[in-house]
């Protein structure tokens, strides 16, 4: 089974939110922007590296059961 990672990215995603809120804090409204930017980009591939690890885990259970 092919090893993702989707640790990495959701890290990412969590610095660029803490990111965000610290330029808010700052009325860095365009940094701000861009950090949440950032965020969501991040949040997607953690999402679909999730959803990758889940469709090969789902295969692996299909494989073994058809046996």
């Amino acid at each position: 089974m092919e090893i993702v990672d989707y640790a990495y990215p959701a890290m990412m995603a969590e610095t660029a939110l803490r990111d965000m809120h610290n330029a808010m804090l700052e009325n860095k409204f365009d940094d701000a922007l861009e950090h949440a930017m950032k965020a969501i980009v991040e949040t997607r591939i953690t999402y679909h590296s999730i959803t990758h690890m889940k469709e090969q885990h789902e295969a692996q259970i299909h494989k073994r059961n058809n046996s």
